[in-house]
């Protein structure tokens, strides 16, 4: 009787524990997946709200600076009141605060949620081209205050052209960002992760 309980038992008791085991090996696995999720989902949302506010601002300053444009070739031409034209240089400079206020912490959690290779973009492409449309469209404006005779012509042309230029940035900007949202490549799994950025590089 007793060589038949022993094995009974000793049969039992190993059963207990890797069901067991394997038990907790199921939850933890099961716990992870939960996690890895819920982690994902957050990214993906925290990067929804980098893309829409992103995205925002740039249009917003892009479609201030096509207004003020349109206010300065309006009153070279006689169809715009001085008045509306320093109305539209408030509008832009109210933009171009909220723009600089916020320069480098947007770089970085674009880069912190979209990767290496946008947060490069915003900052090599993106950035350089609104500085060099601003400059060009405060010399126009400071040209359309001391009279309509001192507008260049050619100088319109190249603010409008780089105005263009702009809104395709804008757009290949706010594309990318959505494809990458779209892809789940956003967050932990962005494009160059912040441990591979080289802080110290000039």
């Amino acid at each position: 009787m007793t060589s038949q309980v022993v094995p009974i038992a000793l049969g039992f008791v190993l059963t207990t524990i890797i069901g067991g085991v394997f038990a907790s090996f199921l939850q933890q696995r099961a716990w992870r997946h939960q996690n890895a999720e819920r982690l994902r989902q957050e990214d993906l949302g925290r990067a929804s709200d980098v893309c829409r506010t992103t995205s925002a601002l740039v249009d917003k300053r892009a479609y201030r600076m096509q207004r003020l444009l349109w206010s300065v070739t309006g009153y070279a031409e006689g169809r715009v009141a001085l008045e509306l034209l320093e109305s539209r240089l408030v509008e832009y400079d109210s933009t171009l605060v909220e723009w600089n206020d916020e320069l480098n912490s947007r770089l970085a959690v674009v880069g912190a949620y979209f990767g290496r290779d946008i947060r490069d973009f915003v900052d090599t492409t993106v950035y350089p081209a609104f500085a060099q449309a601003g400059g060009r469209l405060e010399l126009l404006v400071r040209a359309a205050r001391t009279g309509a005779e001192h507008l260049d012509s050619d100088e319109i042309a190249a603010a409008r052209a780089e105005l263009v230029a702009l809104n395709s940035a804008a757009y290949r900007l706010g594309f990318a960002m959505m494809v990458r949202i779209r892809q789940g490549r956003v967050g932990r799994h962005a494009v160059g992760l912040l441990d591979e950025i080289d802080l110290n590089a000039g």
